[in-house]
């Protein structure tokens, strides 16, 4: 290979090294096990658990009661120190906690309670705000997780759409409620997240289900570009040996130009 042909090869490699960003350092999950792996300091909401609030409706210690439902139309929603649920239907708020009974078994997603949104029809659009929180205040988290169902109608597949921001909407395919819930997860070590929201706009009798929420710490981390291959890297002698070309060249031409003259 020739010098300069050499040389130039190793500014373009150098350029490429220069303005290359770090690789991505966020990351979506369909399944928990590979959203574990990357996160750590797991704290779970298990919503078969009562959570203090205003509602109503029938709880024993601090279990939900099988056949009944605990509402939670307001601007508080469901909470406790970590999280907060908030649900949407149009202009107010409706949010429900149902555990089933043996004769409900459209609350039976296999996993005892669940907390669902209002139902959709074809001038409602429902969704769901879920605030992370530590002691009771807004603190923001580098990874969470939730498993989603999306109830009603034909009990058919759907779309939910998760859009944590600084992500961006993300579509989450649910499979019906035999299959049970869907996991959705994300983990980042370049931002972290205060909130995401969950919508559906599906006009046919379908209404979010959410359980075993989860945040928790990203652990993956950012890994610099590799270096360039060595063959694209100049060596001393290479660059002395082009420099003193170069140098001649300007020698002959001056020379040339005074001869002509």
């Amino acid at each position: 290979m020739s010098p300069i042909l050499r040389l130039r090869l190793a500014a373009a490699a150098f350029a490429v090294f220069a303005v290359t960003p770090l690789t991505a350092g966020t990351l979506t999950y369909s399944d928990r096990p590979s959203w574990l792996a990357d996160s750590t300091a797991i704290i779970d909401l298990d919503f078969s658990k009562f959570a203090p609030g205003n509602s109503l409706g029938s709880t024993v210690g601090n279990n939900l009661v099988a056949g009944n439902q605990l509402f939670y139309n307001n601007l508080n929603g469901y909470f406790n120190n970590d999280f907060q649920v908030i649900g949407y239907s149009n202009a107010s708020f409706a949010l429900r906690q149902a555990f089933a009974s043996g004769s409900q078994s459209f609350w039976n997603w296999g996993t005892q309670a669940i907390v669902f949104s209002n139902t959709t029809d074809a001038t409602t659009s429902v969704s769901m705000r879920i605030n992370f929180r530590s002691g009771g205040i807004p603190t923001p988290v580098s990874a969470f997780g939730v498993s989603l169902g999306l109830g009603g109608g034909t009990g058919a597949s759907g779309n939910i759409t998760v859009t944590p921001p600084g992500l961006g909407a993300q579509t989450v395919t649910t499979f019906n409620q035999a299959s049970g819930l869907k996991f959705f997860g994300v983990s980042s070590d370049t931002q972290t997240f205060s909130y995401f929201d969950i919508t559906i706009t599906d006009p046919s009798g379908r209404y979010i289900v959410l359980d075993n929420l989860s945040s928790g710490t990203s652990t993956i981390t950012t890994a610099p570009p590799p270096p360039p291959p060595a063959s694209e890297i100049p060596d001393p002698a290479t660059l002395l040996c082009v420099g003193s070309g170069l140098a001649y060249l300007g020698y002959l031409r001056r020379s040339r130009h005074v001869t002509l003259a």
